[in-house]
C-alpha cells in the first residue's frame, strides 16, 4: 500500500508542478513531501540495496566497477561517508584491473566529493595527479567542470576580499573551458550555459532563458532541476523580486526533496528567508531550519552543520521569544476570562501543550550544541595531528637537506683532491684513491643510515606490521634500535612503491638477483605468500603520533 501512495505522490507532483502558481500552493507541496519523506527515502533505499546486492553477488570486474559507480552516484549527495567509500573501492579496483578509464573517472569523483566536504586542497591535489590530455572527451569536460565546482566551493568558503575573487576567477576560467566542450544534446548544456551567462557574462536574462530551458528538459526529482531553481530564485533575488525568489526557492526544497538531496542549501535558505519575512513566518521558518539541520547530520557535511548551527539559534531564539509572548498573552487572558470555565480549560491545554513544544526544542537544540561541541574537539584532534605531520615533513626535509649538503662538500673536496694530484703528477696515486671501495661503502652506510631514520620517523609501526605478516617464529628483529635490517629495507622500498628488483639493488648497493633472492626468502616465511606484497603495500595507512 505504502508504494502505491510514494508512487502517486510523485505523480501528482510532477504533474502539477507547472499548475501551482501560490507561494501558498508550493508550501504546502513541501510540508506534504516532508511528511512522507520516509517512504520517498525507502525507495532509494532500496535501489542501494539492489546495487549493494549486486556488487556481493559479482566477481567481474565490468560489473563490480557498474555497481560501484551506481552506489557513488546514490550516495553522493545522500551520505559522505558512504559515498566515499564506495570511490574508494572503484579506485582500487581499477588501479588493480589497469582500467585507465575507471582510473581517471573515480578520481575526479573523489575529488568532486572531497569539494562537497570542505576538503578543497585534497580535491585540488587528486585533480593535479591526473594527465588531462590523455582524458577521452566525456572525461575531459567532467575534469575540467569539477576544476569549477572546487573553486566555486572555495570562494563562497573563504568569503572575503581577497582569496574569494581569486578563486572565482579560476572558477570563472575553468567554466569558460567547460561550455566549450558541450554538445546542444548533452543534458546539462543549458544548466551550464546559464552558469556561464549568470557568472562569466554577468548577464541575467541570457541565464535565466538558459535555466528556465534546463526546467523544462529534465524532470522535477532530478538535481539538475533543483540547482536550475535554486539559480533562478537567487537571480530573482539579486533583482529585488522576492515573490518570484520565494516560489523557485520552494520549487528547489521541492525538487531536492524527490531526489533525497541531503547535500543542499535551499532548505536552510528558505528557512532563514522565511524568518526574515517576518512573524507569521517563525514556526514555518524553524521547521524547515531543523529539517535542514537533520539532512546535514545525515549526510555527515561538517561545513554544511556548522552553518546550520549558525543560523539555528537565530530561529530558535526568536521562536522562544514568539512562545513567550504567546505565554504571557495567554496569562492576561486567563486572568480576564475566569469565570468562564470552558475557555479557562482550553486555553491550559494550549499553553500546556507550547510549553511541551518548548522542551522538545530546547532538547532538540542542546542535542544539537553538543554535536558542534563534538565536532569542534573532533576538529582540535585533526589540527594536532596535522601539526604533528607538519614536524615530521620538516624534520625529514632538514635530513634531506644535510645528506645533501654532506655529499655536495664530499663532492667538493674530492674535486679538490682530484685537481692537486693532477698538478703535482700523481695520477696513480689519484688513479688508487678513486679505486678504493672505503668511500662508497661510507656513501653507502651513510645513505642507509639517513634511509632508515627517514623511514622509521615517517612509519615508526612498519617493522610491527611487517612482522605481523610473518609466520610467529620467522619475524625480523633488527639488531639496533632505529635502523633496518637489509630485508626490512628492501620492503620498506616496496612499501614506498620501489617493486623493481633492479630498482631496489641500484639504491641498496645490490646485484638485482641478491635482491630477488632476499624477496623469495621473505615471501616463504609469509603467512599468505600469494598477497604478501600486496599486503605490504597496504601497511601503516595510518601515521600514528
Amino acid at each position: 500500500m505504502q508504494r502505491y501512495v510514494v508512487i502517486l505522490l510523485l505523480f501528482l507532483t510532477t504533474i502539477s508542478s507547472a499548475m501551482a502558481d501560490t507561494t501558498d500552493d508550493l508550501i504546502q507541496r513541501v510540508d506534504s513531501i516532508m511528511d512522507n519523506i520516509s517512504q520517498i527515502y525507502g525507495k532509494k533505499q532500496a535501489r542501494i540495496d539492489f546495487y549493494k546486492n549486486m556488487a556481493e553477488k559479482s566477481r567481474k570486474p565490468e560489473t563490480l566497477l557498474s555497481a560501484y559507480d551506481k552506489l557513488y552516484d546514490e550516495y553522493f549527495v545522500f551520505q559522505f561517508d558512504s559515498a566515499m567509500v564506495y570511490v574508494d573501492k572503484a579506485i582500487q579496483l581499477a588501479d588493480r584491473i589497469g582500467d585507465k578509464y575507471h582510473h581517471d573517472k573515480s578520481r575526479i569523483e573523489k575529488a568532486s566529493l572531497l569539494a562537497v566536504g570542505g576538503l578543497y586542497g585534497e580535491a585540488m591535489g587528486l585533480l593535479g595527479e591526473i594527465d588531462s590530455v590523455k582524458l577521452d572527451e566525456e572525461l575531459r569536460f567532467t575534469y575540467t567542470i569539477t576544476h569549477y565546482y572546487v573553486y566555486s566551493y572555495w570562494a563562497d568558503y573563504c568569503h572575503d576580499n581577497i582569496y574569494s575573487p581569486r578563486y572565482r576567477e579560476r572558477a570563472d576560467s575553468y567554466l569558460k573551458q567547460a561550455v566549450a566542450m558541450l554538445r546542444p544534446t548533452d543534458l546539462y548544456y543549458d544548466f551550464f550555459w546559464g552558469e556561464y551567462y549568470i557568472y562569466v557574462e554577468r548577464n541575467d536574462r541570457r541565464a535565466l532563458q538558459h535555466y528556465f530551458k534546463t526546467l523544462k528538459t529534465v524532470p522535477v526529482e532530478s538535481r539538475w532541476y533543483a540547482m536550475a531553481s535554486y539559480a533562478i530564485a537567487n537571480n530573482y533575488s539579486a533583482n529585488n523580486d522576492n515573490r518570484k525568489y520565494e516560489e523557485y526557492m520552494l520549487r528547489a526544497c521541492i525538487s531536492d526533496l524527490l531526489n533525497c538531496t541531503r547535500e543542499n542549501l535551499a532548505m536552510q535558505d528558505l528557512a532563514m528567508y522565511l524568518f526574515k519575512k517576518g512573524d507569521d513566518n517563525i514556526l514555518l521558518a524553524e521547521r524547515y531550519i531543523n529539517f535542514a539541520m537533520d539532512d546535514a547530520k545525515n549526510y555527515n557535511n561538517r561545513l554544511r552543520i556548522i552553518e546550520i548551527s549558525q543560523k539555528l539559534p537565530i530561529i530558535v531564539s526568536t521562536y522562544r521569544e514568539k512562545l513567550s509572548s504567546q505565554n504571557n498573552t495567554m496569562r492576561f487572558a486567563l486572568l480576564g476570562v475566569s469565570i468562564l470555565f470552558v475557555f479557562v480549560v482550553v486555553l491550559l491545554y494550549f499553553y500546556s501543550r507550547q510549553n511541551r513544544l518548548l522542551a522538545r526544542h530546547r532538547h532538540e537544540l542542546s542535542e544539537n550544541n553538543n554535536l558542534l561541541s563534538s565536532l569542534n574537539d573532533r576538529l582540535n584532534t585533526l589540527n594536532s595531528r596535522l601539526l604533528d605531520t607538519n614536524s615530521r615533513r620538516e624534520r625529514l626535509a632538514k635530513l634531506y637537506i644535510d645528506l645533501c649538503a654532506k655529499y655536495i662538500d664530499r663532492l667538493s673536496k674530492f674535486e679538490t683532491l682530484v685537481k692537486r694530484k693532477i698538478k703535482v703528477g700523481q695520477v696513480n696515486d689519484l688513479l688508487n684513491t678513486a679505486s678504493s671501495s672505503r668511500l662508497s661503502e661510507e656513501d653507502a652506510a651513510t645513505f642507509m643510515n639517513s634511509f632508515d631514520t627517514a623511514f622509521l620517523d615517517l612509519y615508526p609501526s612498519f617493522v610491527d606490521e611487517f612482522n605481523a605478516l610473518l609466520r610467529a617464529d620467522e619475524q625480523i628483529v633488527p639488531p639496533h634500535k632505529g635502523r633496518l635490517t637489509t630485508e626490512l629495507r628492501i620492503y620498506a622500498l616496496i612499501r614506498l612503491g620501489v617493486k623493481e628488483s633492479s630498482e631496489i639493488a641500484a639504491l641498496l648497493f645490490y646485484t638485482p638477483r641478491t635482491i630477488y633472492n632476499y624477496r623469495s626468502t621473505i615471501k616463504s616465511r609469509a603467512i599468505n605468500r600469494e598477497t604478501f606484497e600486496c599486503d605490504v603495500e597496504q601497511l601503516c595507512r595510518v601515521i600514528h603520533s
